[in-house]
């Protein structure tokens, strides 16, 4: 996944969602039940979106935040970011 075209769909809507929460630093990440939420159960399943996320962490589009109460938070890394602001990607 070097690509922004190899996203598809709801990988993007995912980082969608993180972007307009501001989530962009460690502290201030979603979890997957924040995600599924803001999306009204488009995203499918709980273990479809856990997949995406951790498809998307090995891509380097976001990462894994601070625990909140057991469940791991995600954040956009520099290359999500620039997929919303207009930057080149490396």
């Amino acid at each position: 996944m070097n690509d922004a075209s190899e996203l598809n769909r709801m990988e993007f809507m995912i980082l969608q969602s993180l972007y307009d929460f501001g989530s962009q630093d460690c502290f201030h990440g979603m979890t997957i039940t924040e995600i599924m939420d803001d999306n009204d159960g488009s995203l499918g399943v709980r273990m479809t979106v856990y997949k995406k996320m951790k498809k998307l962490v090995q891509a380097s589009y976001i990462g894994k935040g601070v625990l909140d109460n057991h469940a791991d938070t995600f954040y956009l890394l520099e290359k999500g970011i620039k997929l919303f602001e207009g930057g080149n990607e490396e």
